[in-house]
């Protein structure tokens, strides 16, 4: 049986980290001349929960590829399964 690709999965983890961090460099240099209460409101409503939400979907990204390449290696080797 032909492993299931993960490359994709893979791919949109390491995208979503890089634009998040590409994100977040922006959002330091805005902050930076963006100093008013509109802007304390919009970081605290809006992002303060976006980096934690992300390495959350970045984990569960990678405990999928995880839980697919182990399936391919017991479908491969139904003995692994035992050990």
């Amino acid at each position: 049986m032909k492993p299931f690709g993960t490359g994709a999965i893979q791919e949109t983890q390491n995208q979503l980290r890089h634009e998040f961090s590409e994100f977040a460099e922006q959002w330091q240099r805005t902050k930076s001349v963006w100093r008013d209460e509109p802007a304390r409101q919009f970081e605290e409503q809006c992002l303060a929960d976006l980096a934690p939400t992300l390495n959350r979907v970045s984990s569960a990204l990678q405990t999928l590829v995880d839980a697919i390449h182990q399936a391919d290696r017991v479908l491969k080797d139904p003995e692994e399964m035992s050990e």
